[in-house]
């Protein structure tokens, strides 16, 4: 049984608590939060400390918390024995100051409270410091997901870069798109469909082979209406930037 304590109120920790809750073989000791009152919403029966207080005895010890918040939670317990690791894509082991073994769990996904996840559809990263401890990692990762990797820093930092264009960059693009719908008296509804398809088409086809537009088109009438219609300086700037982009990666086939 790998005994854990989640120290953490957000997202990401809402999830991984339920997700360790069902897991086989992983008992959740306690729970952690800078204000135990944000985590009204998680599963009441487990032991609920205030982050500083002394740690219940645990195997792993997950800090589910923002990256400018892990140098802050190590403050509280210096010295600290056990397997610590963080969550985040871009942070390397260092970032876990005073841990003699630190590690990382870091799940590939966009965690919101309000949608179910299915955990073991979620690609667990993992790292440590100890071949031991990796070990460890694995074994307890096996039991929230069918898909672990061991990757090291550098290119777990690549996979959240990549996982910041997909979906929070392509999250906001959305939300221009229904801002526009929306200013015109649209539904966004209307967009279902094509959302749909887009994220379909690029799973099937690769995005590069998906890409079609005006800016694939190279259909410059079309680009300055476009930008005749946007009023903000800013939403000309980035219009014009990504269709640049778009351009330029298929100049040569056009």
């Amino acid at each position: 049984m790998i005994r854990v304590v989640l120290i953490g109120s957000g997202n990401l920790a809402y999830h991984l608590h339920k997700a360790l809750l069902g897991a086989e073989d992983v008992s959740l000791v306690g729970l952690v939060a800078r204000r135990p009152e944000a985590l009204s919403d998680f599963e009441t029966t487990l032991p609920i400390k205030k982050l500083g207080t002394p740690l219940d005895t645990a195997d792993v010890y997950i800090l589910a918390v923002a990256d400018s918040a892990i140098g802050e939670v190590m403050m509280h317990y210096p010295g600290a024995d056990g397997l610590f690791v963080h969550t985040s894509g871009a942070m390397d082991l260092k970032v876990l100051q005073g841990a003699s073994r630190p590690g990382v769990l870091y799940p590939l996904q966009t965690f919101s409270k309000e949608r179910a996840i299915d955990f073991q559809k979620v690609p667990l990263c993992i790292e440590a410091a100890l071949a031991s401890d990796a070990a460890l990692l694995t074994a307890l990762a096996r039991t929230l997901s069918t898909q672990v990797l061991e990757l090291p820093t550098a290119k777990r930092r690549a996979l959240h870069l990549a996982a910041v264009y997909i979906n929070n960059f392509s999250n906001h693009m959305i939300y221009l798109g229904e801002t526009i719908c929306s200013e015109a008296g649209l539904s966004k509804s209307l967009l279902g469909p094509l959302l749909d398809e887009t994220c379909a088409k690029a799973k099937d086809l690769s995005a590069y082979s998906a890409q079609t537009g005006p800016a694939r088109r190279n259909d410059t009438e079309t680009l300055q209406a476009h930008l005749r219609m946007l009023t903000g300086e800013e939403d000309k700037e980035l219009y014009t930037k990504i269709s640049e982009s778009i351009y330029r990666t298929y100049e040569q086939e056009l």
